[in-house]
């Protein structure tokens, strides 16, 4: 079994953006996430969320603030099962300068 990451260097601020999203054939597992904030002054109020094919959220995985050039780390069991319409974790955050890393397995 081989970790991958899924990074995703920046957001638009207020925008969801897709960081999972499984192939049709394969299933995925989270087992954590890092945010980093690197905006020197911004606070950063940040959501990481499960929602469907159809982008409606399914659950608040993640919801918080993160201090200028501060970095959060999260320990986690998310599943996504291979699907051809598969759920996904979506980001977003009210500053730009916030980076994303999903780390897990896909197969």
């Amino acid at each position: 079994m081989i970790l991958r990451n899924w990074p995703l260097a920046s957001v638009a601020a207020n925008t969801v953006t897709d960081l999972v999203v499984p192939s049709g054939s394969l299933s995925v597992g989270i087992a954590g996430f890092i945010i980093c904030n690197t905006d020197s002054e911004s606070m950063a109020a940040v959501s990481v969320t499960l929602a469907d094919s159809n982008d409606a959220t399914l659950g608040t995985l993640w919801l918080g603030s993160i201090a200028p050039a501060e970095s959060v780390h999260i320990d986690t069991k998310i599943f996504l099962a291979a699907s051809a319409t598969p759920d996904k974790i979506r980001v977003q955050s009210d500053v730009a300068a916030v980076s994303f890393v999903a780390s897990g397995v896909e197969r």
